[in-house]
Protein backbone atom coordinates (compact mmCIF):
# COMPACT_ATOMS: atom_id res chain seq x y z
CA UNK A 1 0.00 0.00 0.00
CA UNK A 2 2.82 2.45 0.93
CA UNK A 3 5.97 3.13 -1.34
CA UNK A 4 8.92 1.13 -0.22
CA UNK A 5 11.46 3.82 1.02
CA UNK A 6 14.52 1.69 0.45
CA UNK A 7 13.66 2.97 -3.15
CA UNK A 8 14.25 6.39 -2.14
CA UNK A 9 17.44 8.61 -1.94
CA UNK A 10 16.70 12.19 -1.44
CA UNK A 11 15.62 13.73 1.57
CA UNK A 12 13.44 16.27 0.33
CA UNK A 13 10.95 13.74 -1.81
CA UNK A 14 11.01 11.87 1.76
CA UNK A 15 9.48 15.22 3.88
CA UNK A 16 7.12 15.74 1.28
CA UNK A 17 5.88 12.15 1.86
CA UNK A 18 6.27 12.38 5.33
CA UNK A 19 4.01 15.28 5.24
CA UNK A 20 1.17 13.68 3.14
CA UNK A 21 1.49 10.94 5.47
CA UNK A 22 0.72 12.52 8.50
CA UNK A 23 -2.18 14.40 6.71
CA UNK A 24 -3.69 11.19 5.75
CA UNK A 25 -3.44 9.96 8.70
CA UNK A 26 -0.69 7.63 8.83
CA UNK A 27 1.40 8.46 11.81
CA UNK A 28 3.37 5.05 12.10
CA UNK A 29 4.70 5.39 8.33
CA UNK A 30 5.82 9.11 9.04
CA UNK A 31 7.93 7.81 12.00
CA UNK A 32 9.09 4.82 9.31
CA UNK A 33 9.75 7.97 6.44
CA UNK A 34 11.60 10.05 9.43
CA UNK A 35 14.02 7.04 10.15
CA UNK A 36 14.55 6.48 6.27
CA UNK A 37 15.72 10.09 6.44
CA UNK A 38 17.76 9.27 9.18
CA UNK A 39 19.35 6.25 7.84
CA UNK A 40 20.05 8.39 4.36
CA UNK A 41 22.54 10.65 6.54
CA UNK A 42 24.55 8.40 7.85
CA UNK A 43 25.23 6.42 4.74
CA UNK A 44 27.65 9.02 3.66
CA UNK A 45 30.11 7.63 6.18
CA UNK A 46 31.68 4.65 5.75
CA UNK A 47 33.16 4.23 9.38
CA UNK A 48 30.53 2.04 11.53
CA UNK A 49 30.39 4.45 14.16
CA UNK A 50 30.48 8.14 12.47
CA UNK A 51 27.38 6.23 10.91
CA UNK A 52 25.35 5.25 13.64
CA UNK A 53 26.47 8.60 15.13
CA UNK A 54 24.90 10.60 12.11
CA UNK A 55 22.14 8.53 12.17
CA UNK A 56 21.49 9.16 15.70
CA UNK A 57 21.81 12.75 15.13
CA UNK A 58 20.10 13.07 12.46
CA UNK A 59 17.26 11.03 13.61
CA UNK A 60 16.69 12.96 16.61
CA UNK A 61 16.53 16.16 14.55
CA UNK A 62 13.96 15.02 12.30
CA UNK A 63 11.95 14.25 15.48
CA UNK A 64 12.62 17.57 16.84
CA UNK A 65 11.65 19.03 13.82
CA UNK A 66 8.67 17.74 13.68
CA UNK A 67 7.94 19.01 17.27
CA UNK A 68 8.77 22.26 17.14
CA UNK A 69 6.87 22.61 13.60
CA UNK A 70 10.39 24.28 12.51
CA UNK A 71 14.07 22.84 11.10
CA UNK A 72 16.15 22.12 14.33
CA UNK A 73 19.46 21.08 15.08
CA UNK A 74 21.33 19.96 17.51
CA UNK A 75 23.66 22.30 17.15
CA UNK A 76 26.13 21.88 20.13
CA UNK A 77 26.60 18.22 19.57
CA UNK A 78 27.49 19.12 15.60
CA UNK A 79 29.72 21.50 17.07
CA UNK A 80 31.19 19.09 20.02
CA UNK A 81 31.78 16.27 17.04
CA UNK A 82 33.52 19.21 14.78
CA UNK A 83 36.15 19.60 18.01
CA UNK A 84 36.09 16.17 19.35
CA UNK A 85 34.81 13.13 16.86
CA UNK A 86 32.18 10.65 17.33
CA UNK A 87 34.17 8.54 19.27
CA UNK A 88 34.49 10.79 21.87
CA UNK A 89 31.52 12.07 22.28
CA UNK A 90 29.74 8.79 22.55
CA UNK A 91 32.40 8.53 25.96
CA UNK A 92 31.40 11.30 26.80
CA UNK A 93 27.76 10.89 26.60
CA UNK A 94 27.88 7.57 28.22
CA UNK A 95 30.43 8.99 31.45
CA UNK A 96 27.93 12.20 32.01
CA UNK A 97 25.40 10.60 34.93
CA UNK A 98 22.87 13.47 32.70
CA UNK A 99 20.78 12.68 29.61
CA UNK A 100 21.56 14.69 26.26
CA UNK A 101 18.47 16.31 24.67
CA UNK A 102 18.67 13.92 22.12
CA UNK A 103 18.89 10.96 24.34
CA UNK A 104 15.57 11.82 25.57
CA UNK A 105 14.30 12.73 22.07
CA UNK A 106 15.79 9.74 20.72
CA UNK A 107 13.27 7.70 24.02
CA UNK A 108 10.15 10.02 23.46
CA UNK A 109 10.27 8.69 19.75
CA UNK A 110 10.35 4.49 21.13
CA UNK A 111 14.27 4.46 19.70
CA UNK A 112 16.52 3.60 22.44
CA UNK A 113 18.09 1.95 20.16
CA UNK A 114 19.20 5.26 18.42
CA UNK A 115 20.65 6.71 21.61
CA UNK A 116 24.64 7.27 22.14
CA UNK A 117 24.83 4.85 24.90
CA UNK A 118 23.01 1.96 22.36
CA UNK A 119 25.99 2.97 19.75
CA UNK A 120 28.77 2.37 22.95
CA UNK A 121 27.38 -1.05 23.85
CA UNK A 122 27.42 -2.28 20.32
CA UNK A 123 30.91 -1.29 20.18
CA UNK A 124 32.71 -2.73 23.13
CA UNK A 125 36.04 -2.95 21.62
CA UNK A 126 35.97 0.77 21.14
CA UNK A 127 35.16 1.83 24.42
CA UNK A 128 36.47 1.92 28.39
CA UNK A 129 34.92 -0.79 30.37
CA UNK A 130 33.74 2.49 32.07
CA UNK A 131 31.80 4.27 29.49
CA UNK A 132 30.23 0.56 28.81
CA UNK A 133 29.07 0.25 32.44
CA UNK A 134 27.85 3.66 32.80
CA UNK A 135 25.83 3.57 28.97
CA UNK A 136 23.88 -0.16 30.17
CA UNK A 137 23.43 1.97 34.18
CA UNK A 138 22.34 5.08 32.03
CA UNK A 139 20.14 2.94 30.01
CA UNK A 140 18.74 0.41 32.62
CA UNK A 141 18.22 3.67 34.81
CA UNK A 142 15.34 4.98 31.75
CA UNK A 143 13.75 1.86 30.95
CA UNK A 144 15.87 0.28 28.51
CA UNK A 145 16.62 -3.23 29.16
CA UNK A 146 19.97 -3.81 27.78
CA UNK A 147 21.57 -7.54 27.11
CA UNK A 148 24.73 -7.74 29.65
CA UNK A 149 28.06 -8.49 27.96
Amino acid sequence: MFPDLKLFSDPEKLRKLMINAKRLGHAEYAVEIQLRIAELAGLSFSDPIEREFWTAVACAEEFKTAENGKTTRLSRTRQKHKRVGAVQCLSDWALDPDVTDGFGILLAAGRPDLTGEAIVLRHPDVFSAEALASARVKLAANGVETAAS
